[in-house]
């Protein structure tokens, strides 16, 4: 019988390049959490999905509508920062309404009366009617963890925006996250990065080429760009 000698993916088959890597501007701590137990190999894709600890909704001191809104609760994909709901047509009863998150985009209508459900999800009552112009504020405070990204997730946490690469002590090897552990470790957060395809660790949902495809423009979206190696040296084409 022969024996057969693994290795564990080393830092430097992984990132290729690194804008000031002896200051760390591309890399952070972030805290990563899992339902169940996982091993991160360095590589690991992650994901980020939103936990909020409060979210407190406030009606514009000038609104001629006194109608409120009721709970408000942010899902997995919202954002830390406030949120602005206005009311952009008038009816008796009712009205429409558009979102902006935190930087001001727009990101989804709603109608007076009726569950609301992108990010945030709420109901808005009506009482005397809204005019156009009426407006609330949403502020959301709470975490962002990251978790081994899969394609399936719906917690936000499918869109690929970081590269585990140690553990919070440094040490530039991989990770046993236990489970339902809040666990503190350092990753590839933004570039300028160069990182090799072939040695990336990803969830097992992503397994078609267009899924990885995907990833990888997610990825390069934050700066970290993803390329084909020959030898140790990444193809940039």
């Amino acid at each position: 019988m022969s024996l057969v000698a693994t290795e564990a993916t080393r830092f430097n088959a992984v990132v290729k390049y690194e804008q000031e890597s002896s200051v760390g501007i591309c890399r952070d701590v972030v805290t990563v959490y899992e339902a169940g137990a996982k091993t991160y190999p360095v590589g690991t894709v992650l994901g980020k999905t939103f936990v909020a600890t409060s979210v407190t909704a406030t009606a514009a001191a000038g609104n001629t509508g006194t109608g409120s809104i009721g709970t408000v609760t942010a899902t997995g994909k919202a954002k830390r920062g406030t949120y602005t709901i206005t009311i952009i047509k008038a009816a008796t009863n009712a009205g429409d309404f558009i979102v902006r998150d935190p930087s001001n985009n727009v990101i989804g209508y709603g109608t007076v009366a009726v569950a609301y459900s992108n990010e945030l999800a709420f109901t808005l009552a009506d009482a005397t009617d809204f005019v156009v112009g009426d407006s609330f504020s949403v502020e959301v405070v709470g975490d962002y963890k990251y978790k081994m990204v899969e394609s399936t997730a719906t917690d936000g946490s499918a869109k690929a925006c970081a590269i585990y690469i140690s553990a919070k002590d440094g040490s530039f090897s991989e990770s046993s996250i236990a489970a339902t552990t809040d666990t503190s470790v350092i990753a590839l957060i933004r570039g300028a990065a160069i990182v090799g395809k072939e040695t990336l660790t990803y969830g097992a949902s992503i397994d078609t080429a267009a899924e990885k495809t995907k990833m990888y423009s997610e990825l390069e979206s934050v700066g970290i760009i993803c390329r084909t190696q020959i030898g140790s040296f990444p193809v940039v084409a």
